[in-house]
């Protein structure tokens, strides 16, 4: 098939799979072109060349470079007029671009960084200083570049997000309306996926879930777009694809699968799937919906015909009602459980949490930590720039991560001295407890996750999978440094709390080792930045838990 390739501005065309290289350099003297080449190839770097404005953007669409090099006099376009047209492209955001000129004018660097420039360098440079600014580029790169990858990738299989699906579809099928030719799309469901967690638990169907990703990917060209949809649902966007090729391609996902996400530890599990398949030839899509809703359909065709089986748009037309009343009432039945699943969650975070309140007649401390790490984990997310979902889930996580205090003795929680290594092992199982008491309501398995993880350390040391650095869940990370902070500055019964900047201190001294560095680094800027705020929490927690204890003194 051919390669895929789609419009950008300009009317040039870029490969879906392009080449990245480090460096593009754009510069109309051929000797000083030819110079800096040289030294950037002798620095191991990858560089690609151009004498023009125009020759230069159609290297950056193939190649993709980490950092843009480009001289501002240029014989067809300026460099500043390059810079607008590549700040003018979102696809091209983690370009680091460089405008170099043999003029020393504030006019001339001013106009720089407001067409969208972010360094500006004059000639006769000194080469050193403009490699470390290359260094700086390609820094920026590969951190704009994981900040996307984290934005658009699901956290347990590493495919692409829903919400990144949504955009590489409607990217795919405006290519194909406008060059012609046809994508398909494979709508991918796991059966008796419930059966699966229910009957083996959550830590096989995660697994299951690992596999059939691997498998899908390994099954595709370098082309196909895989994404996790949602649960156990998987998609394939398939570019110049016919609907004939992509049953076959789907036929080859269903017979394999078994195969090849077979777990060791339990040879009776067969995972098996069915899959619906749908094409933009198909005359009833107009709009990428369209085509979701019929690969959809298809799916749900295979799932009613007994599971285990791959059905086309076509094919599904002998079963059952007319496409377009199914597909209304299937969006409005989804939008119906949508609607009904947050109701739920909502009913049900209420709930846990007043449960949760009920330990402050065992231990004022526990109610009061649980608080105030929800509270020091809020105006954390806050200042993250995370999503509102993301931010709302990780709230969620600290609201309910000391649930599991409620399986552990009153004689642990509220003993006046310092706990032994024993005792200090068994409060280390405290979220994975309160996991095993939350994982039948499916609403929080996302906060599930969060809490499992809490006890990781960023070097790998932690508890229970060893995982290290960025592996631990984003939220997880945050969460650990809210937790830790309140935990050194509360006042205990065998201790009293640290001030805010001693813990600030602690947990920045433990950066990269048990907490991320950049949450240890931002639990200080925080604090700095509203010291009144922190202080004020940490002296009303510790004159209730005062209190309490008082109380205690009295009844005994």
């Amino acid at each position: 098939m051919d390669a895929v390739r789609w419009d950008v501005p300009g009317g040039n065309d870029r490969p879906m799979t392009p080449q990245p290289v480090d460096i593009c350099v754009i510069e109309d003297d051929a000797a000083q072109r030819n110079a800096i080449v040289g030294q950037l190839q002798s620095c191991g770097h990858s560089v690609v060349a151009a004498g023009s404005g125009e020759a230069g953007m159609k290297l950056i669409y193939q190649h993709r470079p980490c950092v843009i090099l480009c001289d501002i006099n240029l014989p067809d376009v300026s460099g500043f007029e390059l810079c607008r047209r590549i700040r003018g492209d979102c696809s091209l955001d983690s370009a680091y671009v460089v405008l170099i000129t043999a003029y020393d004018s504030d006019e001339y660097r001013r106009t720089a960084f407001q067409a969208g420039a972010d360094d500006y360098v004059r000639k006769p440079f000194d080469l050193e200083l403009l490699k470390t600014r290359i260094r700086s580029g390609l820094r920026f790169h590969r951190l704009q570049e994981r900040l996307r990858h984290a934005a658009s990738a699901d956290g347990l299989t590493g495919l692409w997000n829903h919400a990144h699906f949504t955009e590489l579809l409607d990217r795919e099928f405006l290519r194909t309306r406008r060059y012609g030719g046809c994508t398909a799309l494979l709508m991918i469901d796991l059966d008796y996926f419930k059966a699966i967690n229910d009957t083996f638990g959550h830590e096989i169907g995660n697994a299951v879930l690992k596999l059939t990703a691997r498998h899908i990917e390994r099954c595709v060209r370098e082309t196909d777009l895989v994404a996790r949809y949602g649960g156990e649902e998987f998609a394939v966007i398939c570019p110049q694809t016919t609907l004939e090729e992509a049953e076959l391609l789907a036929e080859r996902i269903r017979k394999t699968l078994p195969q090849a996400a077979q777990i060791a530890e339990q040879p009776q599990l067969t995972v098996r799937t069915s899959i619906g398949v749908a094409s933009t030839e198909d005359p009833r899509i107009h709009n990428t919906q369209d085509l979701v809703n019929l690969a959809d359909q298809a799916l749900y065709c295979s799932k009613r015909a007994g599971r285990n089986r791959v059905t086309t748009s076509t094919g599904s037309l002998s079963v059952g009602d007319a496409p377009e009343l199914q597909v209304d009432e299937i969006d409005r039945l989804r939008k119906e459980i949508v609607s009904l699943t947050m109701q739920i969650k909502e009913l049900c975070l209420r709930s846990v949490w007043a449960l949760i309140q009920a330990l402050e007649a065992r231990d004022g401390y526990s109610a009061w930590h649980s608080r105030n790490v929800t509270l020091y984990t809020k105006w954390l997310v806050d200042e993250t720039g995370w999503s509102r979902p993301m931010r709302i889930v990780t709230a969620n996580a600290a609201m309910l991560h000391d649930l599991g205090k409620i399986g552990v003795p009153d004689a642990l929680l509220l003993k006046p001295q310092s706990l032994d290594p024993q005792e200090a092992s068994l409060l280390r199982q405290v979220p994975l407890i309160t996991c095993r008491i939350l994982e039948p309501l499916r609403v929080f398995d996302t906060e599930i996750a969060t809490i499992r993880h809490l006890r990781e350390r960023y070097d790998g040391a932690g508890y229970p999978d060893g995982l290290v650095g960025e592996s631990i869940p984003i939220g997880s990370r945050l969460l650990a440094v809210a937790e830790a902070f309140d935990s050194m500055t509360c006042n205990r019964a065998f201790r009293m709390g640290r001030s805010k900047e001693a813990a600030v201190e602690l947990i920045r001294a433990e950066a990269g080792k048990q907490f991320d560095p950049e949450f240890a680094a931002l639990l200080g800027r925080s604090v700095r930045k509203h010291p009144a705020r922190w202080q004020n929490q940490i002296d009303r927690a510790r004159v209730q838990m005062s209190s309490d204890a008082f109380s205690e003194m009295l009844e005994l």
